[in-house]
C-alpha cells in the first residue's frame, strides 16, 4: 500500500513525476504484472518493476524525456522480439510498462495569501494552474481565504523553498506583505529552475530590489529575467481583482510562450 500513498502525495504536491505500472510479461522475467514504481525528475525512485538493467533504462529514458503523455514500453530480455527494445538480459522474456505522468499542470506558487493573492489564487485556478499558496500569517494561510487552491502552507519565509518543487513548470509570483519580505523571497529562488518568477511592486521598489539584489552578487542577468513589476500593462485599477487579471494574463501568455500581445485583432485594421 506504501507506493499508493507515494503516488497520492506526489499528485497532491504536483511534483514532477511518473508512474510505472508492468501491464505485461511474456516467458521469464523479473517482474510481475502489476508491479509498479514512481519516477521523480532527478532519477530517484520508490516501488520496482523487476531491477537490473531494465529498470535502469525505464528510469534514464524518463529522465531523458520527460514524457508529457501516456505511452507503452516494451523489453526484450532475450527473446529478440523485434518490436521490442533489446537489452543485453537473458531471461529469456518480454515484459512491457506503462508510463504515465502524475503531474501535468503547470506549478504556480504564490507567494503572499493577502487580497491581491487570495484573487490570484481564484484566477489562475480556474485556468490551469496547480496553485500553493505561501503565507507566513495563518489568518491569510487557510482554505477560507483560498478555497481553489490545491496546497496552503504557513511556513517560516526563510523556509519557503523548502514547501516548494522547481522545474521548468514552475511559475512563482511574490506579493507578500511588506518589501523586505519580498526581496527575501525573490533572493531565495531566483536561482532555482522556472518557467516564470514575477514580483509585485512600484517601479521604485522594484529598483531598490534590485540594486539590493546585485549588491548581494546575484547576476544582471538572472535579475534580467524577472517579471517585475509583475502583470500586462493593461491599464488596471489598484483593486485586487484588476492586479490579479493584468498576472493572470501575463502567466498565460508565459505559458503559452506568447511572445507579442495585440490589442485588438479585428481583421479590418490591417486592410
Amino acid at each position: 500500500m506504501n507506493i499508493y500513498n507515494d503516488i497520492k502525495e506526489a499528485i497532491e504536491k504536483n511534483e514532477p513525476s511518473w508512474l510505472v505500472t508492468v501491464t505485461n510479461v511474456i516467458g521469464s522475467t523479473p517482474a510481475k504484472i502489476g508491479m509498479k514504481m514512481i519516477v521523480y525528475s532527478d532519477g530517484k525512485i520508490k516501488g520496482t518493476v523487476g531491477g537490473g538493467e531494465i529498470e535502469k533504462r525505464i528510469i534514464d529514458k524518463i529522465v531523458d524525456m520527460k514524457p508529457v503523455d501516456v505511452d507503452k514500453w516494451s523489453y526484450n530480455l532475450g527473446t529478440h522480439n523485434i518490436e521490442a527494445e533489446e537489452t543485453n538480459m537473458e531471461c529469456g522474456g518480454t515484459q512491457e510498462v506503462i508510463v504515465e505522468p502524475l503531474t501535468t499542470e503547470n506549478n504556480l506558487y504564490i507567494i503572499g495569501g493577502g487580497h491581491c493573492g487570495m484573487a490570484l489564487s481564484t484566477l489562475t485556478a480556474k485556468t490551469g494552474f496547480f496553485v500553493t499558496v505561501i503565507d507566513n500569517r495563518s489568518d491569510w494561510a487557510n482554505k477560507e481565504k483560498h478555497p481553489l487552491a490545491k496546497n496552503i502552507v504557513c511556513p517560516d519565509y526563510k523556509n519557503i523553498c523548502d514547501k516548494m518543487t522547481f522545474s521548468e513548470n514552475t511559475f512563482i509570483v511574490i506579493m507578500t506583505h511588506g518589501h523586505a519580505h519580498d526581496e527575501y523571497a525573490l533572493e531565495q529562488v531566483i536561482n532555482e529552475k522556472y518557467k516564470f518568477v514575477g514580483m509585485i511592486g512600484s517601479s521604485r521598489k522594484v529598483s531598490i530590489v534590485f540594486e539590493n539584489l546585485m549588491k548581494k552578487g546575484i547576476s544582471k542577468d538572472k535579475i534580467r529575467n524577472v517579471y517585475s513589476p509583475v502583470g500586462l500593462d493593461i491599464g488596471a485599477t489598484h483593486t485586487p481583482e484588476d492586479i490579479a487579471v493584468s498576472i493572470m494574463a501575463q502567466l498565460i501568455a508565459v505559458k503559452n510562450n506568447k511572445r507579442e500581445i495585440k490589442l485588438n485583432l479585428n481583421p479590418l485594421l490591417s486592410t
